[in-house]
């Protein structure tokens, strides 16, 4: 079988992008039309789509960094917020404790997002309420 050159593949990678993306064909459409080989054309459309997500890569980058950056300065802030109220002797003890919790998930939250940039815990796993500890308040 005679080597097809590169600018023949560029072009037909070109035809089969126009046919998916705005002709809205299925691949057996494609295929029949172009009369390629079926395994030729999923070659073909692989690395057009790695070609577009390394397209859509480059272009939201920036977007993806800022809104991670963003992200994680929002548990850093509300660390510190959660760390002021359980510091603070003049807030009840019940809340003191639910500020302490607080603290305790964000600080787990900014480990696993340092770390793989994931998230620990879904706003389904977080607890409803804080269950009050029958104790006296004491001050020193």
């Amino acid at each position: 079988m005679p080597r097809v050159s590169k600018e023949q593949i560029r072009r037909e990678m070109e035809v089969i992008r126009k046919l998916i993306n705005v002709d809205n064909l299925r691949d057996y459409e494609i295929i029949e039309q172009l009369k390629i080989d079926e395994r030729t054309f999923y070659r073909y459309k692989k690395r057009i789509e790695n070609y577009e997500y390394k397209l859509w890569y480059q272009t939201n980058k920036d977007t993806v960094e800022y809104r991670e950056a963003k992200f994680h300065k929002t548990l850093e802030d509300g660390y510190l917020l959660a760390k002021k109220i359980a510091e603070d002797p003049k807030v009840s003890a019940l809340s003191r404790l639910e500020a302490t919790k607080t603290m305790c998930i964000l600080q787990a939250q900014l480990a696993k997002f340092a770390k793989d940039g994931t998230i620990l815990y879904s706003h389904s796993q977080l607890p409803e309420k804080v269950v009050p500890i029958d104790s006296k308040e004491v001050t020193v």
